[in-house]
């Protein structure tokens, strides 16, 4: 469990970094874009753009950063209704569907990553869409990681507790 622990905190720190990293670029984007466009009177042409891809790239990894930290939207009444092991049964279910659903997702990143990588933005001939994909599959993919280390610990720390109670 410590080396589910170590790597938790490890891809914690990456991703709260590359996120905040994505973000100031954001910001720095924009800004440019109102200092050129109104002080200037010479907008420039790709920052909106940049802006915009990089708020995707900031909420997936920032959005795996909240699932590592379990502080994700979530049903608490679900919580007050569903006790002991059926609450440990729905969570794992909840964990596999969601798990599901992010590998899909990030074999479509996968696929359109393979087909964009050659193809560069509108107004940015530097910068190619398949990074953009590239980043979200690389970030579902971490979210895929992180919800099979909580459906194994979850279902070990079952295991052990319905082990004790019964001997």
């Amino acid at each position: 469990m410590k080396a589910i622990e170590s790597i938790r905190r490890t891809l914690r720190h990456l991703f709260e970094t590359l996120a905040l990293v994505a973000f100031v670029i954001m910001l720095g984007s924009s800004v440019l874009q109102v200092v050129f466009r109104y002080a200037l009177n010479e907008p420039l042409m790709w920052t909106e753009e940049l802006a915009r891809l990089m708020c995707v790239v900031t909420t997936y990894f920032g959005s795996l950063v909240v699932l590592i930290l379990r502080e994700h939207i979530y049903v608490a009444l679900l919580d007050e209704w569903v006790r002991g092991r059926a609450a440990l049964v729905l969570s794992t279910l909840v964990d596999l569907l969601v798990a599901w659903f992010l590998v899909a997702v990030t074999i479509g990143c996968w696929l359109m990553t393979e087909a964009t990588w050659t193809t560069y933005t509108a107004s940015m001939d530097w910068f190619r869409m398949g990074y953009i994909y590239l980043a979200v599959g690389i970030a579902t993919a971490g979210m895929t990681l992180i919800l099979a280390m909580d459906i194994y610990t979850r279902l070990v720390a079952g295991a052990g507790s319905s082990g004790s109670a019964e001997a």
